[in-house]
């Protein structure tokens, strides 16, 4: 089953904020009235906005940060939705192709505009993510009126990932770098969650659930991210989960006196995100660090205006887009949320001699993930340049023996990249004696 529309949940009944932590983790960028969907290594997201409200009409778009937020129109009626986007630009949804249609599975690019992927032989179908080579994962309608998972690719077109043994149905919700697949397969009555690999076919992740279970996410290693509910009677209790082939499944617990989460994305370092209820009864958004613990993401930002419902996706710098609700129910919003990097500065020596040479050692941090290797790290004496080092695994270093007979302010700073902003100086004071 593909995962239902945020949307539905950012214009929900207006949610109560938990406490701000003392600590901010993350900036916050507002998108614009919409709801975020996906999130490329790059920073650009792609959703569904409202185009129209007399009548009720939804626009897919993509979003970046310096061309703001562009209309990706339709197949030509009146509605579509974006699902996924790669570091190339490519964005896959669904869309109509004429007013009232059901929807079929697209594909956009900035040079072909908006294309029709097809159908199994049914009148619709989903596009619900994109791989860096431009590999679609999806499901489509068969002409029998069942529901297929499907692969598409530009010289395959689509492939029927078909479905578990004994079952009728299927769906694709992820793909990776490699072309693995997450998703679900109906066993019966109920969902499993399940993957699809070229060499190994589908295979079932064996999850305990009687009331079903379905993947949303899986990482470039292979680890998978989704719920299950094996409650009595089938109530209102989903867990989120992950499952790795060496690990097997691993329930991801819920929020303390919250009764339900889901699993939405992953990232490369092992960072989930999601939605799932407060210890108030609030719908929040979710993040799992990879310690295992599990955050109400609004306690991680420092909002007056907004609660975060629901995080839908991360991308591998950590970022996270997420549905927002205003605080005074005034409106809904996209949000993209960005790891705040935070630096630490230690000495080799201190207090050292005159001459003797003294290392420097910065270490560049955040909730996510270091800077990349190989970004700089500059080192001040006061308002006096002594140097840089470049960062290797979130660690710099500067060693001088020029210091003077003293005390000496040293800061070292990360200036920020294009998706990062510079942290705040790491300070300390070097004391030089004769």
């Amino acid at each position: 089953m593909k995962r239902p529309f945020s949307m539905a949940i950012a214009i929900s009944t207006l949610l109560s904020l938990a406490p701000l932590a003392v600590a901010q983790a993350y900036s916050v960028t507002t998108i614009g009235v919409a709801s975020p969907r996906a999130v490329d290594n790059k920073s650009d997201v792609a959703g569904v906005f409202q185009f129209a409200k007399n009548p009720p009409q939804a626009h897919a778009f993509v979003w970046s940060k310096s061309g703001g937020k562009k209309d990706l129109g339709t197949l030509g009626g009146d509605d579509s939705a974006a699902f996924g986007i790669n570091t190339s630009g490519q964005v896959v949804g669904q869309a109509n192709s004429s007013a009232g249609a059901l929807d079929q599975a697209f594909l956009w690019t900035q040079s072909a505009g908006m294309i029709s992927l097809g159908t199994l032989g049914g009148p619709s179908s989903v596009a619900n993510a994109i791989n860096t080579s431009g590999q679609v994962a999806g499901q489509a309608d068969l002409a029998n009126g069942f529901t297929h998972a499907f692969l598409w690719s530009q010289s395959g077109g689509l492939l029927d990932l078909g479905t578990l043994p004994g079952g009728q149905q299927s769906g694709a919700n992820a793909i990776n770098t490699a072309g693995q697949v997450a998703g679900w397969a109906n066993v019966g009555s109920a969902a499993h969650a399940i993957t699809w690999a070229q060499s190994g076919g589908m295979v079932d992740l064996g999850i305990s659930a009687k009331c079903g279970s379905t993947a949303f996410g899986i990482n470039d290693s292979g680890e998978v991210v989704g719920w299950y509910n094996d409650s009595t009677g089938c109530t209102f209790t989903s867990h989120g989960f992950s499952w790795t082939h060496n690990g097997g499944f691993r329930d991801l617990g819920v929020l303390s006196g919250g009764q339900y989460s889901f699993a939405y994305g992953i990232s490369s370092s092992g960072q989930v995100v999601g939605t799932g209820q407060s210890g108030t009864s609030a719908v929040v958004a979710l993040l799992w660090t990879a310690d295992g613990a599990v955050h109400d993401l609004n306690t991680l930002i420092s909002s007056k205006t907004r609660t975060v419902v629901a995080a839908n996706a991360i991308n591998d710098a950590g970022q996270i887009v997420v549905d927002a609700t205003a605080k005074n129910g005034t409106g809904h919003y996209a949000l993209i949320l960005t790891p705040i990097m935070s630096a630490t500065l230690a000495s080799s020596q201190n207090p050292s001699q005159h001459g003797q040479a003294v290392t420097f050692t910065a270490t560049v941090s955040s909730i996510a993930v270091p800077p990349p290797d190989g970004e700089p790290v500059t080192f001040k004496s006061g308002t006096a340049l002594l140097g840089s080092g470049s960062l290797s695994k979130g660690v710099a270093t500067f060693t001088t023996s020029s210091l003077g007979v003293g005390q000496h302010k040293i800061t070292a700073i990360y200036p920020g990249d294009s998706i990062y902003a510079a942290s705040k100086p790491a300070v300390l004071i070097q004391v030089v004696t004769k």
